[in-house]
């Protein structure tokens, strides 16, 4: 028997190894073409803060245009800019790839491109996982121009200032990932423009 259970372990892992290795390096969710407005971006401002959301193509990483943040958050405020599936707005779920095709076993770790001023500021990426459960990434504007962040799965933590009431709040990361946002964390004016989201298979 205990033979038979080590047989099964080592058959499982080939399998999940054989999985990984056929799965591409990278996975290109979003790169922010087309229309980008109310109707493809789930995105508000709350208690006096302003919020312009729009493509540029003019300041791009991947493809014909990136997507545009210009806002002015008050210390009271907050915002959110989304996409993905399971939104209040239905036409955000614009991802190359939708979360069920993807396999989320060979990927650990999403990364995006920001065209930084160094501006001191502070960007929440966050993303909701398949119980609706939100996890954050922390972003420092401490650079200029476009740099690539990574963001390794296992440094993102659950929102502890906010979770839907809905959400499945067990400190586990589940997949599927469903959406992603971006939020300003910090209060003042600011332009910030985000390109190429995807997944990342890197070194731990």
């Amino acid at each position: 028997m205990k033979g038979r259970n080590i047989f099964l372990i080592i058959s499982l892992l080939i399998i999940g190894l054989i999985g990984c290795s056929k799965a591409p390096k990278e996975v290109m969710i979003d790169s922010f073409e087309g229309q980008i407005d109310k109707e493809t971006v789930d995105y508000g401002a709350a208690e006096g803060s302003l919020l312009k959301v729009e493509a540029d193509a003019s300041i791009k990483m991947c493809g014909g245009q990136s997507l545009k943040i210009d806002y002015e958050l008050k210390p009271s405020g907050y915002m959110w800019i989304a996409r993905g599936y399971n939104l209040d707005v239905k036409g955000a779920a614009k991802w190359e790839v939708p979360p069920q095709d993807i396999k989320w076993r060979a990927y650990n770790a999403i990364s995006l491109q920001m065209y930084g001023s160094n501006s001191g500021g502070v960007v929440a990426f966050d993303i909701k996982d398949k119980g609706g459960e939100i996890w954050r990434y922390i972003i420092d504007d401490d650079f200029t121009g476009w740099k690539e962040i990574i963001c390794p799965f296992k440094d993102f933590f659950p929102r502890k200032d906010w979770q839907p009431d809905s959400a499945a709040k067990n400190e586990t990361l589940d997949f599927p990932v469903m959406s992603f946002q971006f939020e300003p964390r910090l209060p003042g004016k600011g332009v910030y423009y985000f390109d190429c989201v995807k997944l990342l298979r890197v070194k731990k």
